[in-house]
């Protein structure tokens, strides 16, 4: 009888020490809950704070481009931001009311903010007025940028203050969930003596609670997980605006340096080396400066895709000598293709241009010397999947896998990895942007990338392309084995912007064809009626008035047989909708040289000798 006692005695007590240990356990998810929703606050307001800067920037961007063209489509982000600011400035109130610490610098830069805008919209005024001249003066004044290095130190200053409220958060949510494993495993182990001293039954209810640590764990986990991609997501966006915007500026400007350097080049004398060598230093720098444009845009995800039905294996199969040329000979090269492949909805240019950066990163990685392994396949990505995946969306995928030898990569720099100009690679022996470009062609094609490394055994990158479900396949164009005459082929030049004009309109005569040129689309029409044996429309997208979309389908109504070529430095507008080339649409995009104009034209001149026949 004395055991039985004190047998049940202990068994008493355990319970009791159980039940406190669940109530620690409840007390710890409550806090650890509170401690992540305090985590959460910190990271949306450093975000409304620096969205709320982004309006006001764009307002001044905008308002610059007003006053330097004249041009009123240059003010929609100037707009738009006084449309956003009291919204935003709202939303940031309600924030700040949980953070009473911000609230004096909040009250400064809603003044800042509100002389910012007082002092554009000024400038905006003298503008529409015709008082150029005052409006610049205005604006070379120091007030407005002291204004902006004003907004920018407070935006700083909150920022600061978050990070460090949010360190201290992070190390209080820390706390928590060690409070809450401390729990758990005093839980467990007064259910596994408690299971011991009483009956088998007990132990399989102590098995069944360490299971439902165990699944509670692996929630917490997961919920990590999905919070990080959250997060990272956000950044990559707001960087992907930022830099998109700086891209899409500068390719009108890059335009007009690189067609005249290359129109100097051709009429230079070329035994000269002291004129020849300095252009052709310059003419390589302003492609260099097109090049990056075109991998921003890519990482911003604004590039003018034109996806079609693509067999992916027939594609790496034609890419195999350009990509022998690109690696070398120290590096082997073997693909796996799997039978019956489903095509893929995808822009086969952007794929092959992302194989190709896949492949000389690996080549690097390896150090000239491996093996390279493209294999294809198709697969499913479920549900289960999906959710461990915010941006995927769960269905039918096909595969490309690029795997290579080389040393591998560690988990901080597989998580930095996309991130734009980051790299490993010393200084000045590349830009940190060929993982980026792959990564936002993918994300704009609605795909999926996943990175798999292991240290010391190499790297695997992961594509997955959406599934195609059409019948026909796109098997390309082949221009080059065509006879195509440009000679007597008359082109009218349709572009506001007059040094783009200038440079489009002497390229074209400069490899051979006849050029006609009007600023605007009103002036298009009328060139069209005075010379109705024009062959070819080559027409800026944004232009005041009468775009060039809307200009095509007025010239096409005319003239049927007209063949209509796109040009713009801008993705966003009347011919491209979610980052789609609309169907039908040729297009090329600024900058671009002389032999990709000619490549181009010719292009479009035998697709509408094909259309015709």
């Amino acid at each position: 009888m004395g055991l039985r006692s004190r047998m049940r005695r202990g068994i008493v007590g355990g319970f009791m020490l159980l039940g406190v240990a669940c109530v620690l356990i409840v007390f710890a998810v409550a806090s650890s809950f509170r401690a992540e929703h305090w985590v959460q606050h910190s990271l949306e307001l450093q975000q409304s704070t620096w969205e709320l800067f982004s309006l006001v920037q764009d307002a001044e961007t905008g308002q610059r481009g007003y006053l330097l063209t004249g041009d009123r489509s240059y003010l929609t982000p100037f707009l738009e931001a006084k449309t956003q600011l009291p919204v935003r400035e709202g939303k940031l109130r309600s924030m700040v009311t949980l953070s009473p610490e911000r609230a004096g610098q909040q009250a400064q830069l809603f003044e800042l903010i509100a002389a910012k805008m007082d002092e554009l919209g000024r400038t905006v005024q003298l503008r529409d007025n015709g008082q150029v001249d005052a409006a610049q003066e205005l604006v070379e004044g120091d007030a407005g940028r002291q204004l902006m290095v004003q907004i920018r130190s407070v935006v700083m200053g909150m920022d600061q203050g978050e990070q460090d409220m949010l360190r201290r958060r992070s190390a209080s949510m820390d706390t928590q969930r060690l409070l809450l494993m401390i729990a758990i495993v005093l839980a467990i182990g007064l259910a596994a003596a408690l299971a011991y001293m009483v009956i088998r039954e007990g132990q399989q209810h102590a098995g069944a609670l360490a299971r439902s640590v165990q699944a509670l764990e692996h929630e917490i986990e997961q919920r990590e997980d999905v919070e990080a991609q959250l997060r990272q997501a956000q950044k990559m966006e707001a960087i992907g605006q930022l830099t998109g915007g700086v891209a899409h500026d500068f390719n009108n400007m890059l335009a007009i340096i690189i067609g005249n350097l290359e129109l100097l080049l051709r009429r230079l004398p070329g035994d000269d080396p002291r004129v020849q060598g300095p252009a052709n230093n310059a003419l390589n720098g302003a492609m260099m400066a097109a090049e990056l444009t075109k991998q921003l845009l890519a990482f911003a995800r604004q590039q003018a895709l034109q996806p079609k039905p693509t067999d992916i294996n027939r594609c790496i199969r034609d890419m195999s000598a350009l990509l022998r040329r690109s690696l070398g000979e120290n590096i082997k090269i073997e693909t796996i293709q799997t039978g019956g492949l489903w095509p893929a909805f995808v822009d086969r240019a952007q794929l092959e241009s992302a194989i190709v950066n896949l492949a000389v990163n690996s080549r690097d990685a390896m150090g000239g010397a491996g093996k390279l392994t493209i294999e294809t396949a198709n697969t499913v990505l479920d549900r289960s999947y999906a959710q461990q995946h915010l941006e995927v969306t769960a269905g039918q995928y096909v595969m490309v896998a690029v795997t290579d030898t080389g040393g591998g990569m560690s988990a901080e720099v597989m998580q930095k990895a996309f991130d734009p100009f980051f790299t490993t690679k010393e200084l000045g022996k590349g830009t940190g942007l060929g993982l980026s470009q792959v990564h936002g062609f993918v994300k704009q094609s609605h795909g999926h990338i996943k990175i798999y490394s292991e240290l010391g055994v190499g790297t695997t990158v992961k594509l997955y392309l959406p599934r195609d479900f059409s019948e026909a396949l796109d098997e390309g164009v082949d221009i080059h084995g065509e006879e195509a005459i440009h000679a007597h082929r008359k082109v009218l030049v349709v572009e506001d912007d007059q040094d783009v004009r200038l440079f489009v309109v002497n390229a074209l005569r400069e490899i051979g064809y006849e050029a006609l040129e009007a600023a605007g689309a009103e002036a298009a029409l009328r060139e069209l009626e005075a010379h109705p044996d024009v062959s070819v429309l080559l027409t800026d997208v944004v232009m005041p008035g009468m775009n060039g979309r809307q200009l095509a389908t007025r010239a096409k109504e005319l003239y049927p047989e007209l063949i209509v070529v796109y040009m713009t430095g801008y993705t966003r507008n009347a011919i491209v909708h979610n980052g789609i080339l609309d169907a039908g649409v040729r297009l090329i995009s600024k900058p671009f040289t002389m032999v990709e104009l000619g490549r181009e034209m010719l292009a479009a001149i035998n697709e509408g000798a094909a259309e015709r026949g």
